[in-house]
């Protein structure tokens, strides 16, 4: 990673921890501004995707993902989110640092602060789950679930790791992604 975008996402995971969600939105910005600026596509994408954790409804977040993610190689799921957004959805607001999976009897669902059960999870093979939105969330984008699994699975990822945990998703019925630990994802 570029010494500018890494300085950048340093200062971002900071304001995270001393609680300053919004500063921390706006360096995460600022930091795939800069990774885009320099051709680092894949570094603007996962820069831009920490923002949309922090606000999962904030469109300049998504739409700069939809406008970087096809040169890293990205598929067009990001430009499904912005259609998505655009249409106003009355959804309940959350983000998706503190998303938990809490498992129970019947199976498994993804909460999240302060909205309470955003996904329903059931586990139908080894690294293999699939998901749906709470009826509150219908509709949601594939992108926006990806993005929620990914912080409910792995509270604390391993951004660095040279071999990441990688798990099956199918959403809502649609085609099986392969999803890892740092974010990243591809059809499965």
């Amino acid at each position: 990673m570029n010494p500018d975008v890494r300085e950048l996402v340093g200062d971002a995971e900071r304001a995270v921890r001393e609680g300053r969600e919004g500063e921390a939105y706006d360096h995460f910005l600022d930091a795939g501004d800069c990774a885009a600026k320099l051709g680092l596509w894949r570094s603007g994408v996962r820069c831009y995707r920490r923002a949309v954790e922090l606000d999962l409804f904030d469109v300049r977040a998504v739409g700069r993902l939809a406008r970087v993610a096809p040169r890293a190689g990205a598929g067009t799921e990001w430009a499904e989110y912005v259609t998505t957004l655009a249409g106003r959805p009355l959804w309940p607001r959350f983000d998706c640092r503190v998303a938990q999976l809490v498992i129970g009897d019947v199976g498994a669902v993804v909460r999240c602060p302060p909205v309470g059960t955003v996904l329903e999870v059931l586990m139908t093979g080894d690294d293999r789950v699939e998901v749906h939105p709470d009826a509150r969330l219908a509709n949601m984008p594939l992108a926006m679930a990806l993005v929620v699994v990914r912080r409910a699975l792995w509270a604390s990822p391993r951004d660095h790791a040279p071999d990441p945990m990688t798990i099956t998703v199918i959403f809502a019925g649609r085609a099986p992604m392969r999803l890892d630990e740092v974010g990243d994802w591809a059809p499965a």
